[in-house]
């Protein structure tokens, strides 16, 4: 299953153990498919880790943000890429 490997790569990416944070990493791995898909009109596993770590990372920091702002480059280069594979 997809979120099933989706998880395992975001806990690899965050370093940390099995079984830790499952609950709210799926949420977070939820919300981040869902922009991303929103963003892009894809789901692109890479980007939907990055964003998942960073809604992790910064659960409680008031600089989620800059952090969701220095995502933006990639959400935009995978959209173009897509509407050049589309024909759009």
């Amino acid at each position: 299953m997809a979120q099933h490997r989706l998880n395992d790569q975001l806990k690899e990416h965050l370093r940390l153990d099995d079984g830790e944070e499952d609950t709210s990493l799926s949420f977070y791995l939820t919300a981040a498919t869902n922009y991303v898909r929103n963003a892009t009109g894809g789901e692109d596993d890479y980007l939907i880790v990055l964003l998942a770590g960073i809604l992790f990372e910064y659960r409680v920091e008031k600089n989620i943000d800059q952090a969701l702002n220095a995502l933006s480059p990639f959400i935009i280069q995978a959209d173009m890429a897509r509407g050049e594979e589309d024909g759009t």
